[in-house]
């Protein structure tokens, strides 16, 4: 028996993309991209012709996506109409009366499973399951759960749908279809049967890399173990980049800016989206234009920001010894970042050095 499919989940179609609303057009731009995400989707399941295309959850956002999406969906399934596309339902598209799920006409290829749901997909010797319920499942076959949620994971007791890896491999699955986190999962659990294919297109900054599908072909003799051959494919449009640049001892914008464009190069594409951290000591007094930067690199990427979290270039040490006002207040500062939390350390210290930029300079730059 031999199976080959496709899978990916989390495409969100219509999400909102708040986060680049301050970039003109942007928004409205990675919404186009997420549906020409899908094309390409489609455009490899015509040229792999796999048994079936599993859909993971997430595929469209349930408060956002109006009609025109949901033809725009079912019209690239249409491309596909002698392969099934089964799709189980996630926390951002649940099935509930009144929802696309439940009142619209999908195409004939599509299969909606619920938990407990069974499709079995002739001539191949797989089924697929919409969920645990129902037991152990019958060894004679291929057995592939699809599930949209959290899997061995701690979580506090509102979170979505958990799974016990330990449990799916002892009920005799020997696939399981993961959907829900953004990240990729390849081969997990104690029997590695255990796959994510993340969203086909990064949605935020905490979705670095490569984002797409998998291809993966199962094999089993009747009462076997399954031999699973899978492979990730990058469809991504663009890239979600954080990068940390140490700007140490820059005295202008522009020897900022060459150093942030060279590592920006080297890490990335123009069409990419990149958050940077500037770190370093720099001379006091000097103040990077943060906003200067983003205005003379724009060219350089989709989207860019820029965190300074540059220090002074003061030897503290050295100052807290000095029999002086400014001596004092270093060894009092330092006194107070010593005892406190991580995040009141920080604003010790950042307070520490706009007084000392105060005490030297007669004002402060901020």
């Amino acid at each position: 028996m031999k199976v080959k499919l496709l899978q990916f989940g989390d495409l969100h179609m219509d999400a909102p993309f708040t986060s680049l609303s301050g970039v003109e057009g942007g928004p409205s731009r990675r919404r186009q991209e997420l549906k020409q995400a899908l094309a390409r989707l489609m455009d490899l399941a015509e040229r792999e012709k796999p048994d079936m295309v599993l859909v993971c959850g997430d595929l469209y956002e349930h408060g956002y996506t109006g009609k025109s999406s949901i033809y725009y969906i079912c019209d690239q399934f249409r491309r596909i109409p002698e392969i099934p596309v089964l799709i189980i339902p996630g926390n951002h598209d649940p099935k509930l009366p009144g929802s696309y799920y439940s009142d619209h006409s999908w195409p004939s290829n599509v299969h909606i499973l619920g938990n407990g749901d069974i499709f079995e997909a002739v001539g191949t010797g797989a089924k697929v399951y919409g969920g645990m319920d129902g037991g152990p499942v019958d060894p004679a076959f291929i057995n592939i759960l699809m599930h949209h949620g959290t899997l061995d994971m701690q979580f506090s007791p509102d979170a979505f749908g958990p799974i016990s890896g330990k449990h799916a491999e002892a009920l005799g699955f020997d696939y399981c279809a993961l959907g829900h986190f953004h990240s990729r999962i390849m081969g997990a659990g104690a029997g590695g049967i255990f796959y994510n294919a993340g969203s086909p297109e990064p949605l935020g900054f905490d979705e670095e890399g490569e984002h797409g599908a998998i291809l993966a072909v199962i094999e089993k003799e009747p009462g076997g173990k399954a031999v699973i051959n899978a492979d990730f494919i990058s469809i991504c449009t663009r890239r979600f980049i954080n990068l940390t640049v140490d700007v140490t001892g820059c005295c202008t914008n522009e020897q900022a800016e060459a150093f942030i464009a060279g590592e920006m190069e080297n890490a990335g594409r123009k069409c990419d989206l990149f958050r940077i951290r500037l770190q370093g000591r720099i001379p006091a007094g000097v103040v990077i234009d943060t906003a200067q930067v983003v205005q003379d690199l724009a060219d350089r990427a989709f989207l860019l920001r820029i965190i300074d979290d540059t220090v002074p270039d003061y030897d503290l040490s050295e100052i807290s010894r000095e029999k002086s006002l400014r001596g004092l207040f270093v060894r009092k500062m330092l006194e107070r970042a010593s005892r406190s939390d991580d995040e009141t350390n920080g604003l010790v210290m950042q307070a520490l050095f706009y007084g000392l930029e105060a005490i030297d300079e007669g004002k402060v730059c901020i």
